[in-house]
C-alpha cells in the first residue's frame, strides 16, 4: 500500500508561516493498493486539495471513491462540499462512519443545509452513498480489507485496520487511552500491523484529560505494546508550530528507543508519502 497525507493537523484549520512544513489542514489521509484503488480516511480540509489534484490527472475516471470518517467533528468532514469529484455526474462516492443516533446521511446534511452551505447534500450530482460502522465491523470495502473498532472519544469514533497486498495500516485518531482501567482497544486492533497513524494532539505539558486525544507518550506506549513497525504522530494541535514538531520528532525517537527499539518514528507532514 501507498500513504499520503493531505491534513494532518487538528480541532481546526491553520495556515500561516508557521505551519508552512508541517500543514494547516485537518485530517485527511490517501490509501493506494497495488492496483491504485482509492480509499481515503477522513474528510477534513485537506480533502479539498486531493480533490483538485485527482480532477487534475490524479486518478482515472470516473472516480469510484471510498471514504472512511472516524468521527463527525467539524475537523474531520469539513472537507465534502468542496471535494470536487463530488460534483462530477460521473464519479461514485461512497462515505461511512460510526453508527450514530440518527443517520450518517442526516447528520452529514446538517452542515450543508441552508443557511449553511449552498449546496445540499442531496443535490450533490455524484452517485452518492451513505452508511455506517460499527464497534468490530469487518468488511470488504473496494480492494480493502477493513476492521473497526469504538475508541475513548467524547462523540462517537472509531479507529480502522485497513489490509491489502499482504500489509496492515491502522488510523486511530481522536482516542485517549483511558483511565477506567478498560483495555485500550486500538491496541488489539493495531497487533502487528506495519504502520499505526495514531492521534498525538498533546505533549504530557498540555494534556487536556477526557478531551478525546493522546500525548505522544501514550501514542508511544499504544505502538510499543502492539508491536509495530512504523508510528506515525497524526492530528497535531492547532498551536503546534513546525519547530515545535521538529523537535518532537527527534523526541519522540528518542523515547521510541528507549520503549522499544525498531519502531520507527515519523510525524505527520503535508505531502508525506510513505509505501506500506
Amino acid at each position: 500500500m501507498k500513504v499520503r497525507f493531505w491534513g494532518t493537523r487538528g480541532s481546526i484549520p491553520t495556515p500561516g508561516p508557521l505551519t508552512v512544513r508541517y500543514g494547516g489542514n485537518t485530517a485527511c489521509v490517501e490509501v493506494r493498493d497495488s492496483t491504485g484503488s482509492l480509499l481515503i480516511l477522513d474528510a477534513g480540509t485537506g480533502l479539498r486539495e486531493l480533490g483538485t489534484a485527482l480532477m487534475n490527472g490524479g486518478g482515472s475516471r470516473p472516480f469510484s471513491v471510498d471514504v472512511l470518517l472516524s468521527h463527525l467533528h467539524w475537523d474531520h468532514i469539513q472537507g465534502i462540499p468542496f471535494f470536487r469529484p463530488a460534483y462530477d455526474p460521473k464519479s461514485s462516492l461512497r462515505i461511512r462512519g460510526p453508527k450514530q443516533s440518527r443517520t450518517m446521511r442526516e447528520l452529514l446534511g446538517l452542515g450543508m443545509d441552508d443557511p449553511f452551505f449552498p449546496v445540499d447534500i442531496d443535490d450533490l450530482p455524484a452517485q452518492l452513498s451513505v452508511g455506517e460502522l460499527q464497534d468490530g465491523s469487518d468488511e470488504q470495502i473496494g480492494r480493502f480489507r477493513v476492521r473497526a473498532a469504538s475508541i475513548f472519544h467524547p462523540a462517537p469514533a472509531l479507529a480502522f485496520r485497513i489490509e491489502a497486498d499482504d500489509r496492515a495500516l491502522v488510523y486511530a485518531t481522536d482516542t485517549e487511552d483511558p483511565f477506567s482501567g478498560k483495555p485500550n482497544p486500538v491496541i488489539a486492533l493495531a497487533t502487528g500491523a506495519d504502520t499505526l497513524i495514531h492521534d498525538a494532539q498533546f505533549q504530557e505539558s498540555d494534556f487536556k484529560p477526557t478531551w478525546g486525544h493522546s500525548t505522544i507518550t501514550s501514542a508511544i506506549d499504544v505502538a510499543a505494546k502492539s508491536k509495530v513497525k512504523r508510528l506515525v504522530l497524526y492530528h497535531h494541535d492547532p498551536d503546534r508550530s513546525d519547530d515545535a514538531l521538529d523537535r518532537i520528532a527527534v523526541e519522540a525517537q528518542k523515547k521510541a528507543n528507549e520503549t522499544a527499539s525498531g519502531i520507527e518514528v515519523v510525524v505527520a507532514r503535508e505531502g508525506m508519502e510513505l509505501a506500506i
